[in-house]
């Protein structure tokens, strides 16, 4: 050959590494013809012309590396052409930067379809702010992987992470290295900055800073952010380590009562802890000042929050046992409730929780955790579906007939003869037969079982009503005595007084539901 020509293995290499694109425009460089043929536009180019006096000839090469893979670049003939009449504009390093990004390009795109001219409208729809005809998720992560780019492009010492939530936007900056930057702020955010920055350097705290008349110095990228983005606010997020809280009562079983995820943050005067358990029905957080010679002085919070519920089934609240059982064992004043704190396994802190200061506001959580408690009992055994609703308003009445049907679901109304303290009163009603009845069973004096029915009734959770079942209860052994008679029309009223033996047991159910 009078040049050093490239092998047909090496034309093959090079254009299938570049998935049979131009290096340059991207443009496919092969397709079919007639039924059977195809058609090639794509030329193997020489980085390093093939003989002297070529574009980008090097006397140094060999001829095996005029003629290698390194020196050949995949590129459709127009590309081909331009690249050879202006050699200066289209160096070695160019082409080869080229070939590397074109062989990225095709790694990447490997088994991924290709957009088509639908593609392009949607993009160009989504960028007016426009509907596009259909959906197209990946402009999604295109559309903040692109912006994450152009900021970081702005000043490289700075990680960018951006977020689209509720109709507002979060840009999220992290820096690689120590960056020293100076703020000036206006007379109109002065007291409110100073406010924050204290929360955030002394205390560890978040703090969310309003920027009318501050204006940032020390990187092009706050100009970028303040002046193109107009961002309204700003947020300080002191640097947080993940931390486990468990909350500790020895006298239980389990002793772990609940473990808290939360984060430490760190400040020039206090280390805080701030964590939420139970599926965020309980908010945790522990101030910890030092106190000079060592010691440290620490100020637990733990904050409810029922909100947590709304919503969620109520035939299967989450998290409800466990914390029902932490707040009865909260307002047990014999119970000792301590915690530990762990940073990566290892204990960092320990100490008690102290008896409540807001023991009012405890008690009324508490009595709505027992009527959700309540709820779901009578709702599981009625096979019955409802949403928790914490604004419904709950009367003593229908709390109290929800408790009654919740007990007899439960088992709870059984008694034996040590449990009654005073001897019980019933009413009843009969005919004239059941009367004669009655007075036969009074009359005979012995012991017997008597037996109750109540017809079914009405419950009402969470602001909707479901019947439950007629109950049947028994009283055994028992001996009636006649207290008051009261005829009325057809029926005749009793007032009896049950004399219970010293084995009596009672039990109350709901008769079966077909």
């Amino acid at each position: 050959m009078a040049r050093d020509d490239f092998t047909k293995r090496t034309k093959n290499q090079a254009y299938q590494r570049v998935a049979g694109r131009c290096s340059k425009c991207r443009a496919t460089t092969s397709a079919p013809v007639g039924e059977v043929d195809f058609s090639n536009v794509g030329v193997g180019a020489h980085i390093h012309a093939a003989s002297p006096g070529g574009p980008r000839y090097l006397a140094t090469m060999t001829v095996e590396e005029r003629r290698s893979f390194g020196n050949i670049i995949w590129l459709c003939q127009t590309c081909s052409t331009i690249i050879d009449r202006d050699p200066d504009a289209y160096s070695a390093d160019t082409l080869k930067a080229w070939k590397t990004s074109a062989e990225a390009r095709a790694l990447l795109e490997q088994g991924k379809p290709l957009p088509d001219e639908k593609d392009i409208y949607r993009m160009a729809a989504m960028a007016m702010g426009n509907r596009t005809p259909g959906f197209y998720p990946e402009a999604i992560g295109n559309v903040h992987k692109s912006l994450v780019d152009q900021l970081e492009s702005v000043d490289p010492r700075f990680t960018i992470s951006t977020a689209y939530s509720g109709g507002n936007t979060t840009i999220m900056l992290g820096v690689k290295e120590t960056v020293p930057f100076s703020i000036k702020i206006g007379p109109q955010s002065v007291d409110v900055w100073r406010k924050g920055l204290q929360a955030s350097i002394d205390e560890g705290r978040e703090a969310t800073l309003p920027l009318d008349g501050v204006v940032f110095e020390g990187s092009k990228l706050f100009d970028v952010l303040h002046k193109d983005a107009d961002l309204a606010t700003i947020t300080i997020m002191p640097a947080a380590r993940p931390a486990v809280m468990k909350i500790l009562a020895p006298q239980t079983e389990p002793a772990v009562f609940e473990t808290i995820n939360g984060q430490l943050t760190a400040g020039r005067k206090q280390i805080r802890f701030a964590g939420a358990g139970c599926g965020g029905l309980l908010d945790v957080e522990i101030i910890f000042t030092p106190t000079g010679s060592d010691g440290v002085h620490s100020v637990s919070n733990l904050t409810t929050n029922v909100r947590a519920w709304q919503g969620k089934e109520g035939a299967s609240p989450p998290y409800l046992d466990a914390f029902i059982n932490l707040l009865e064992t909260i307002l047990d004043s014999s119970a000792s409730i301590s915690f530990t704190l762990e940073v990566e396994g290892n204990q960092a802190a320990s100490g008690n929780f102290h008896t409540p200061k807001h023991i009012e506001e405890i008690n009324e959580t508490l009595a709505f955790a027992f009527y959700v408690r309540r709820a779901r009992n009578v709702l599981r055994y009625l096979r019955k579906s409802a949403p928790i609703d914490i604004f419904e308003p709950i009367s003593t009445e229908d709390h109290r007939t929800l408790a009654r049907a919740s007990d007899i679901v439960e088992g709870k109304l059984s008694y034996q003869r040590s449990q009654v303290t005073a001897l019980p009163e019933i009413t009843v009603s009969c005919t004239v037969e059941e009367e004669r009845n009655l007075m036969e069973t009074v009359r005979g004096g012995g012991f017997s079982v008597l037996q109750q029915k109540e017809p079914a009734s009405m419950v009402t959770i969470y602001g909707k009503q479901y019947e439950v079942p007629a109950t049947t209860s028994y009283y055994s052994p028992v001996r009636l005595h006649v207290l008051s008679r009261n005829k009325r029309k057809k029926v005749v009223e009793f007032r009896l007084q049950i004399e219970m033996a010293d084995n009596f047991t009672s039990q109350t159910s709901f008769d079966m539901q077909e």
